[in-house]
């Protein structure tokens, strides 16, 4: 029943009780979104069905999705109607709705080990690691051993003693693992205190988008020019070792 109601559906609707207005920040930049209140909800519409599932959406709290179908709201994985179309509201730019007001943040750059203001804390939403640091001495092993398919997935580049690889699936050696967030490569297991604010900080230390940004726990990060980062073949090692 569920998937003959939701088919053709181009939006979806999120529900969110307005106390928790400032959840919706991290999704303020997508522009096909419109945002109306209603009494002591918000109701955001022009969810693309691709970012329904999106870690932005994920991460919002204490929300409710709908989609329509004909004159009313069903709410997701649902068959019954739970709510009028919204007919009456006066609907605006999400970006227009929530403007944003930064604090100065000072950012203090220490080359490779560079500190910033940014906390990571535990996560709320489990995602697929994206990349692993692995000693060198551990790869160097495993890597004659390997048949080259195992590798034609990934990406590679020399972090000081270690290597950095991307993609997907990963090796089964040990190391320290990292999912992937835009242009940001988390410790598995963390994301920024406040999400909402990855792209304010993305803008200063990564403004043209051409490094990639490694995470510690500890709030200390450093770039990788994503020109130094290369497919992984044996050879292609062999040769750099």
């Amino acid at each position: 029943m569920e998937r003959h109601l939701t088919q053709g559906v181009t939006e979806y609707w999120l529900r969110l009780p307005s106390k928790y207005k400032e959840k919706l920040a991290q999704i303020r930049v997508w522009k096909s979104l419109r945002i109306a209140t209603d009494g002591d909800d918000i109701w955001v519409r022009g969810i693309p069905p691709s970012q329904l599932h999106s870690e932005e959406i994920r991460s919002i709290p204490f929300k409710k999705i709908y989609f329509q179908h004909e004159n009313a709201l069903f709410l997701l994985d649902g068959n019954l109607p739970e709510e009028r179309l919204k007919t009456s509201l006066l609907w605006s730019p999400i970006n227009k709705a929530l403007p944003v007001e930064m604090p100065d943040y000072n950012f203090n750059y220490f080359g490779i080990q560079e500190t910033i203001d940014f906390r990571m804390v535990p996560a709320t939403v489990e995602r697929e690691a994206a990349a692993q640091l692995i000693p060198l001495t551990v790869l160097d092993a495993a890597i004659p051993k390997m048949p080259a398919v195992r590798l034609r997935h990934l990406q590679w580049t020399l972090v000081e003693k270690q290597a950095l690889l991307i993609g997907s699936p990963l090796l089964a050696l040990p190391g320290k693992a990292f999912w992937q967030s835009e242009n940001f490569l988390l410790p598995t297991g963390y994301d920024f205190e406040y999400p909402e604010l990855r792209t304010y900080f993305h803008q200063n230390v990564n403004p043209n988008g051409d490094n990639i940004i490694v995470m510690q726990t500890d709030g200390t990060y450093f770039k990788i020019s994503k020109e130094n980062v290369q497919k992984l073949t044996i050879s292609g090692y062999r040769l750099s070792r």
